[in-house]
């Protein structure tokens, strides 16, 4: 009876170990599915990131393209104005020149005319001593002629 139960406990302790191992193995393989289940979510996941973060990337390098193609085109537009601010700082001080030298002739003339009436004014002041003395010269012939 002895040799029975030790056969019957040691029948129950294999069947309790072929158990114990197929729910071991059922755990290894679930196991085994959860390990894959995750790496298969974190390569996706990974991928997604990899994914989101070049749309970003893309997204903020376009935006740093456009500003960049914006500031070179700022930057033509500021040289073509220094250029043509120049330019016109050369115009009027061409337009001051002139302008002065206008006014310079205008001042000319102006003392040209007062010149010529000065010599006017002088030429009749002289015609007149003229003809003062031609008259008295007239008169004293006359006065020795009578005399």
């Amino acid at each position: 009876a002895r040799a029975r139960r030790t056969r019957h406990s040691r029948a129950r302790r294999e069947r309790r170990a072929r158990m114990f191992e197929a729910v071991l193995e059922e755990h290894a393989a679930k196991q085994a599915r959860l390990k894959e289940d995750a790496d298969a979510s974190r390569r996706a996941a990974v991928a997604a990131v990899s994914g989101l973060t070049e749309s970003l990337i893309d997204t903020v390098n376009g935006g740093v393209a456009d500003v960049f193609e914006e500031q070179k085109q700022i930057d033509v537009e500021a040289r073509a104005l220094r250029a043509k601010s120049q330019k016109f700082a050369q115009v009027t001080g061409e337009w001051v020149r002139i302008v002065q030298g206008f006014d310079e002739q205008l001042r000319g003339i102006g003392d040209f005319e007062a010149w010529i009436k000065k010599i006017e004014f002088d030429l009749n002041h002289l015609g007149g001593v003229l003809e003062d003395v031609a008259k008295r010269g007239t008169e004293g012939e006359e006065e020795e002629e009578s005399s």
